[in-house]
């Protein structure tokens, strides 16, 4: 993989990222449109993030507008509560995954690690779903390798000239190695600074932003495809309807996948993002995404971004256009 200084010299990663600090700037709006399910919702929603209700034969959404990325992060919600109300569970989580980092070197690594493992996946999927068991019972097929494992994986994606070898899945079940999917990155998220949690969801909003900014070139300077530097990836939401498939004419993105190479290609977007994002937020000094919880906000915002890609979608669709709700002011 690319060295970090130099992945972020090239010329299509310098403009995503003065790009994506005006969105992160409020300079450059989104003009965004999502739904959300009423009764998924945080009591009094409607007053801390202005909307409408639709009546569908599915039940009532609730319709918001955001016109920059700072107000999609105002508008965060999971698991019922707001951003702030989640914060406490959290660090809690957050502050399992140090302790059990910490703790590396002592007498009870190993449970340590386990128990930090099983933390993080209660907190992301919930107890007794099939992603949570499966992340769990990887991890405990590791057995006393697993403190490595972990830390293998750490040292990979936090270094500037990352060795994703360490991510390669080996047929030989005596082999370890380090895991990446949509439970792992939540690991590596509470354990490394400035690692975003790359789910589906994150996943959609980077290629959505991407796309947008390759949408809002000249004619002239129009590119055929996705640039290979930019050339992250999505996923479906784990039994939704919501659309999350960000491609678009001749800009396609593929999907992440769980396959041979599915763990080192997941952290090679992961590592990308992290240095865009990092870089990115840098570049704004935007007030919403400055200090130490900075960087979680853009994590929050995008993860309500790519929430849902339908009406962007279907307006397009009913418009008969490429860009009716991709306007872009500079």
């Amino acid at each position: 993989m690319q060295h970090r200084d130099e992945y972020l010299n090239d010329a299509h990663v310098e403009g995503f990222i003065s790009y994506l600090s005006g969105v992160l700037s409020g300079h450059t709006r989104i003009d965004f449109p999502v739904a959300f399910s009423v009764n998924r919702l945080p009591r009094h929603y409607e007053m801390q993030c202005p909307g409408k209700v639709e009546r569908e034969a599915a039940g009532s959404l609730y319709v918001v507008e955001a016109e920059t990325l700072e107000q999609l992060f105002r508008c965060y919600w999971w698991n019922h509560r707001f951003y702030d109300e989640n914060r406490q569970e959290v660090d809690d989580v957050r502050a399992c995954v140090q302790s059990a980092i910490a703790g590396e070197h002592g007498e009870f690594a190993l449970e340590l690690a386990r128990g930090a493992c099983r933390k993080v996946m209660d907190w992301g999927f919930g107890r007794g779903t099939r992603a949570n068991e499966s992340n769990v019972s990887w991890a405990m097929s590791q057995g006393p390798s697993l403190v490595q494992v972990l830390r293998n994986g750490r040292e990979a994606l936090l270094s500037d000239a990352p060795d994703l070898s360490v991510f390669n899945r080996s047929p030989d079940p005596s082999t370890h190695w380090s895991k990446m999917n949509s439970g792992w990155t939540k690991y590596y998220s509470f354990a490394l600074p400035a690692h975003v949690i790359y789910d589906s969801r994150v996943g959609a909003a980077l290629c959505y932003l991407v796309r947008r900014y390759l949408e809002s070139f000249e004619s002239e300077r129009q590119v055929d495809a996705v640039p290979e530097s930019l050339a992250f990836r999505w996923a479906p939401g784990q039994g939704e309807r919501n659309t999350r498939d960000p491609s678009s004419g001749s800009y396609r993105f593929a999907r992440l996948s769980g396959g041979p190479a599915g763990s080192r290609e997941w952290a090679r977007v992961n590592i990308q993002a992290n240095w865009i994002l990092s870089a990115a937020v840098s570049k704004s000094a935007a007030t919403w995404c400055s200090g130490p919880e900075g960087f979680r906000r853009v994590e929050g915002a995008l993860f309500m971004l790519g929430y849902d890609l339908s009406r962007v979608e279907r307006s397009q669709a009913h418009d008969g256009t490429e860009s009716t709700n991709l306007s872009f002011q500079w």
